[in-house]
């Protein structure tokens, strides 16, 4: 509001303007009571020293370090309202003003003097190299005439005397690296010099997430590459806030585009994983009759279903690498035997024709006999074709009898090739169990859970017999991994593993279903003995330390039981196993619960 000049006195001015502070809620300082008290008056403020000061400061560019400092300490001054002060700025400004304009020309004459001067012994070039970097790092410092005057005396042999700020007094390598130094913050407000610290901690991370990040990420791209090693220069050249708002621009025009190749590359992989999902299965289905093959096939399969690990993709690889070693040796001598098993039906084949050919030959002579034997009645004939005849027989029986005998040698040598053969397919029946235990624990994983599952299901829908299961979880295991490292966690479950199998019975099977979860197929078991035989283990468990980096550690674990019914499978019953053990979880963990507390705390 504007008031009507003549028409208000001061006092009635003085009343709207408390009124109006009051209204607006604006601070009671003389500033704002002046500005407030003109505006009700109707007439224009009158702008005092100290706040044309302070607009004016506003205005100033803040490119450099030393702008900044120089105008946080005029801003202190106008806020401290220490105008004794201001003398001291104002003489220092003042002289430094001065100190420049006297330095350059000395500094201009000195540098061209030392850049002609050839008896420092060095050239051209390291003279060029070493000015830039002094220009990069000093180009917008008050003190780079001295920096340059410091820099050409080193060039000057000691004899050519001058003066200066020496920028060291080394070598010459030492030279360029005193030149880039960054600029002293001593005797700078504290909260300019963590300013400082922290643009130059931020500036490093830059580069070198950059560097060590962005850039080799980009392998097999150079366009992007490029311009990634060009930002990382920018990086240590970067003064100007005009200058790190180009380069923040252009980084995220360049993550922008790195965005978009790693969704493709997302994409394929994706795409690349579905291919092997289809072919892995395809070729299961052909090999289902070789259980070695279809096994090493369900590793594959098993690996590339859930997140890819380096560390698991090397660990199956080194395994599956022996168990095709050993599968190679034994399937060669698996095809050896096969080869000599057919030597011998095929001997034995040979045996009982030549045995019939035998046979026929001497039943044709005993034709000829009979025959010539009617058609005679003289007794020495009679006696000579006795003779041959005894003859003839005698030999039939030497022929048959050794061709038993080799037919019964046949027959053991057939028995114990055969025998030999079904020894090494169980060799490679027990070479494919390799692809069904978990490598760390030493039970059974993933594949053979399902199908130690598929067995006991049959057993129970063709029996009745009871069957339950028990879901167990490591208590902290995270925290056991973020404080003692992954190698203690393996011991952990390495030594779960272990416990558990010495406390359950032969006829209970002990699987790792996978991370720190375990899953314990319990046969002929009620519900109530399988929470008895948890407990049992949680007792076990507590009495037995292991080793992890040296220090003794103890583990506990939740579990959860199901009791199988006939409408189960084999997810719907490790769904309610899994229930109860997170009920155990929150409880307050080292608890078993079953299904029945699950529908108590609905």
């Amino acid at each position: 509001m504007a008031a009507n000049g003549p028409s208000m006195t001061a006092s009635e001015i003085a009343r709207e303007t408390i009124k109006q502070m009051a209204v607006r809620r604006v601070e009671p300082t003389p500033d704002n009571y002046t500005q407030i008290y003109f505006e009700v008056a109707g007439k224009p403020v009158k702008e005092d020293a100290v706040g044309a000061l302070r607009k004016a400061l506003k205005q100033l560019p803040h490119d450099s370090l030393e702008q900044t400092n120089w105008i946080n300490r005029w801003e202190k001054l106008l806020k401290q309202d220490n105008w004794q002060g201001l003398g001291e700025l104002l003489t220092e400004s003042m002289q430094q003003q001065l100190s420049h304009s006297t330095k350059w020309p000395k500094a201009i004459r000195t540098l061209l003097q030392a850049w002609d001067d050839k008896r420092s012994g060095v050239d051209i070039a390291r003279k060029r190299e070493t000015l830039e970097r002094v220009l990069i790092n000093f180009g917008n410092d008050e003190s780079l005439s001295d920096k340059l005057i410091g820099m050409a005396n080193h060039w000057l042999p000691s004899d050519a005397g001058g003066d200066g700020i020496p920028l060291t007094d080394g070598t010459e390598t030492a030279a360029p690296l005193a030149a880039v130094e960054p600029a002293s913050t001593e005797g700078l407000p504290s909260d300019v010099q963590q300013f400082h610290g922290a643009f130059t901690i931020l500036q490093t991370l830059l580069k070198q997430t950059l560097q060590l990040g962005l850039i080799p990420r980009l392998e097999g791209y150079p366009d992007l590459q490029t311009e990634a090693v060009a930002l990382q220069e920018s990086t240590e050249r970067a003064k100007k806030v005009k200058e790190w708002e180009a380069l923040a621009k252009s980084l995220k025009a360049l993550l922008m585009r790195v965005e978009v190749i790693g969704a493709k590359e997302d994409d394929v992989r994706g795409d690349i994983i579905d291919l092997l999902h289809l072919l892995l299965s395809n070729i299961g289905e052909l090999v289902a009759e070789d259980s070695w093959l279809s096994g090493q096939v369900y590793a594959v399969q098993s690996i590339i279903s859930g997140p890819l690990d380096r560390a698991k993709l090397k660990q199956a690889e080194k395994s599956l690498k022996e168990v095709v070693y050993k599968q190679g040796l034994v399937k060669h001598s698996l095809v050896e035997a096969r080869n000599s098993f057919k030597t011998l039906i095929s001997t034995f084949i040979d045996k009982l024709k030549y045995m019939g050919e035998a046979s026929e030959l001497y039943s044709g002579k005993i034709e000829n006999y009979a025959q010539e034997l009617s058609q005679t009645d003289d007794l020495i004939k009679i006696n000579e074709l006795v003779n041959h005849l005894m003859r003839d027989t005698s030999v039939m029986q030497t022929d048959i009898m050794r061709s038993r005998d080799d037919l019964l040698n046949q027959q053991r040598v057939a028995t114990d090739t055969q025998q030999r053969m079904e020894k090494l397919q169980e060799e490679l029946q027990q070479l494919s169990e390799v692809v069904r235990i978990d490598q760390l624990t030493g039970v059974l994983n993933r594949r053979g859970m399902d199908e130690a599952f598929s067995t006991e299901i049959a057993r129970y829908r063709r029996s009745g017999e009871l069957l339950s299961i028990a879901l167990l979880d490591i208590d902290n295991f995270k925290m056991l991994n973020d404080q003692h490292g992954h190698a203690a966690g393996d011991s952990a479950l390495k030594h779960l593993a272990g416990v558990v199998k010495r406390a359950v019975r032969p006829t209970d099977i002990v699987t790792r279903m996978g991370g720190e979860e375990f899953v314990v197929i319990l046969p002929n078991t009620n519900l109530e003995e399988a929470v008895v035989t948890m407990s049992r283990l949680q007792r076990a468990l507590t009495k037995e330390y292991f080793l992890g980096n040296n220090q003794k550690l103890l583990i506990t674990f939740s579990a959860g039981v199901a009791l199988f019914k006939t409408e189960d499978d084999v997810n719907s019953i490790l769904a309610r196993a899994d229930q109860a053990m997170y009920l155990a979880k929150k409880r307050g963990k080292n608890r078993v619960m079953t299904e029945i507390d699950l529908q108590a705390n609905s």
